[in-house]
């Protein structure tokens, strides 16, 4: 499914359609009450978001990679899948990718960067320009030089080694401060609290607008309390606040979401708070 922003034509490329989680698991302090009528796992998926412009391919994350040893985070461990496969079904082959650009350092944004060749971790997208924020970066070369042994920290630290480092010594990274333009109708934010510096991307073009949100939200029951946190989130406050900040962003520009763990939509004011639409591309 292809949407237009003047311009700008976007497609979603999902690399695992069904990834489920314990809603405990997701988010340590939710209710019964914030759960509502769901029962059983959290179905979250992992999207990337394939951006054309009039001279630039960009691809914003790159999905969690086959083969990834991650023996503690096992959700992240050992994929199977036919990202590239589905890539390709759009018109883009890998060595078409001008930029891809990482919403943050996790391993299911990162890990797609490289790929097992022979024994080795190559690029992906071996002509494109990695634009990864400097402090993220900083934050995850740090995480590695502590030589972790176990925990969550030393899952952190192979991301660092088998998906980060290879794109570095390719000459490939790019590090950058944000806010930051990348061409005309995409634009670089910081929208930290789920990491260090977390980004997310302004799309615009023909007087409609996108935000492409990374891990700002998980789930779509977020929207009825933004203060619900991701067990992953760093900062808890800064992550709330971020989360309203997009809300206010979308509204205010009446702008697509584009989440990597749920379906494109529109977000609107509710009497509590905000209300989430989803809105499969193709919908402008």
């Amino acid at each position: 499914m292809t949407v237009t922003l003047g311009p700008l034509r976007i497609d979603a490329v999902t690399e695992l359609d069904h990834w489920p989680f314990a809603p405990a698991e997701l988010f340590p302090a939710v209710t019964p009450e914030q759960l509502g009528d769901h029962r059983g796992h959290l179905d979250l998926s992992i999207t990337t978001y394939l951006v054309r412009t009039p001279d630039q391919t960009v691809l914003f994350d790159a999905g969690n990679g086959n083969a990834k040893e991650r023996p503690v985070l096992l959700a992240h461990h050992q994929f199977d899948t036919p990202y590239l496969d589905r890539l390709a079904a759009t018109g883009v082959m890998p060595e078409d990718v001008d930029v891809v650009i990482a919403t943050h350092l996790h391993p299911d944004h990162c890990g797609g960067f490289t790929q097992l060749v022979d024994g080795s971790w190559d690029p992906t997208f071996p002509r494109a320009r990695y634009l990864i924020a400097a402090d993220e970066y900083a934050w995850l070369q740090e995480v590695h030089a502590a030589a972790p042994e176990g925990g969550v920290a030393a899952d952190l630290a192979r991301t660092f080694e088998d998906s980060v480092l290879p794109v570095v010594e390719a000459g490939l990274v790019e590090l950058i401060d944000l806010p930051y333009e990348v061409t005309d109708g995409i634009t670089l934010r910081s929208l930290p609290g789920h990491t260090t510096a977390h980004l997310i991307a302004e799309l615009s073009g023909g007087g409609q607008h996108a935000l492409v949100s990374g891990d700002v939200l998980h789930h779509p029951f977020q929207f009825s309390d933004l203060t619900l946190a991701q067990g992953g989130d760093v900062d808890p406050v800064a992550a709330a606040e971020s989360r309203r900040t997009l809300c206010e962003l979308a509204v205010e520009r009446d702008a697509l979401l584009l989440p990597a763990h749920f379906g494109p939509g529109r977000i609107d004011r509710a009497s509590d708070g905000f209300r989430y639409h989803p809105a499969p591309l193709g919908v402008a």
